[in-house]
């Protein structure tokens, strides 16, 4: 089935998706006195902690240099990191409901990711709310920060759909990946600026997908400046390519997937 057949069936099924995603966001926070405030509570406060705490053992030359790039680099990040090892499983956690009645099998990996942009969202709100209180100036460049956020999107997008189906023919996928997940977190420059590091080892960052993206978020939120050709090219290309491949991957898989839950 090709993947523009399995994207009409969602349509088709768009009150399950809204459902689904609604569902996801609510359970998390039920019964807590602020509920869903914690969405943008909890990473502004992480966000402060993390900001006292970098601001004493990094070499940024002041934390009005440091927390915009520490940040910039670390919400797209940590949106990466939760869609993956959540949407990695999704299909095995509606196993049950799969093999009762039938769903586009897209609709869980996709649940996942919509659930974790909106909290995505939450935590660039965040960002500005906690960067404004250092010293923050707003630059014509933050005009092009949705087109980096719809790169990130596709880039995760094609990483979450392609694992939810592996993980089901692969059982240990999900644990390989929370490895190459920490690994990645220090191959890319998140916690530590590129030009601290050696040549030899700036170059081989080149080979990690992410951090392409990540400087683009660096150079709108961080430098205040456009992203220069080179840069919007290479994210924009390590973007499209996982997308076109992970859903390559998944529709290669999807019709076997069931006989294999």
């Amino acid at each position: 089935m090709s993947l523009a057949r399995e994207f009409s069936r969602l349509y088709e099924f768009r009150e399950v998706l809204r459902n689904l995603v609604s569902s996801d966001l609510k359970l998390r926070f039920r019964r807590s006195f602020l509920g869903y405030g914690w969405s943008l509570l909890y990473p502004v406060l992480m966000m402060l902690i993390l900001a006292v705490v970098f601001s004493k053992v990094s070499k940024f030359p002041s934390p009005a240099k440091m927390i915009p790039y520490l940040f910039a680099g670390l919400v797209p990040w940590n949106f990466f990191v939760a869609t993956c090892m959540s949407g990695s499983s999704s299909l095995l956690t509606n196993e049950s409901l799969l093999k009762k009645i039938y769903l586009p099998k897209l609709i869980f990996p996709l649940s996942i990711l919509l659930a974790r942009f909106v909290d995505f969202l939450f935590n660039v709100l965040a960002l500005f709310a906690v960067i404004a209180l250092i010293s923050f100036k707003p630059s014509l460049a933050l005009l092009t920060l949705p087109l980096a956020i719809l790169i990130l999107f596709l880039f995760v997008s094609g990483v979450t759909i392609a694992l939810s189906a592996i993980n089901v023919y692969v059982r240990d996928a999900a644990h390989l990946m929370s490895v190459l997940i920490q690994l990645g977190f220090f191959a890319t420059p998140i916690i530590y600026r590129e030009e601290e590091l050696d040549a030899r080892y700036r170059m081989l960052l080149d080979f990690n997908p992410f951090t392409h993206i990540v400087r683009v978020f660096h150079a709108i939120i961080s430098d205040g400046r456009f992203p220069d050709v080179h840069e919007w090219g290479f994210a924009a290309l390590v973007s499209v390519g996982a997308f076109i491949f992970g859903s390559w991957i998944f529709t290669r898989l999807e019709r076997n997937l069931i006989f294999r839950l």
